[in-house]
């Protein structure tokens, strides 16, 4: 990847990591449901009653769900970027 490519990542991954712990600490919806994800995660590995093939399935799915998660965010982010950019393109503010 290229250099400016790896640093503007970065750059956004250090903005969503801040904003999310922003969001956990001000938000005890958010706070309950991180703590109702972690707990859900340890009990679904350790379920005596579910095979080593159920829990690789879970885990496969909840792996690719963190992922497109992940990538809506960062589209979402960027789009926001991009919107700000045209509202303020609209109202003169910028050129």
């Amino acid at each position: 990847m290229e250099l400016w490519k790896e640093s503007l990542q970065t750059a956004l991954d250090d903005r969503f990591d801040a904003a999310f712990k922003e969001l956990t600490e001000s938000n005890a919806d958010v706070r309950e449901a991180v703590k109702q994800q972690v707990e859900a995660s340890i009990l679904l590995k350790d379920y005596p009653k579910y095979d080593d093939e159920l829990k690789q399935i879970a885990d496969s799915y909840f792996e690719a769900m963190q992922l497109l998660l992940g990538e809506y965010i960062q589209h979402m982010y960027i789009q926001g970027a991009k919107d700000c950019v045209t509202v303020l393109r609209e109202l003169g503010v910028i050129k």
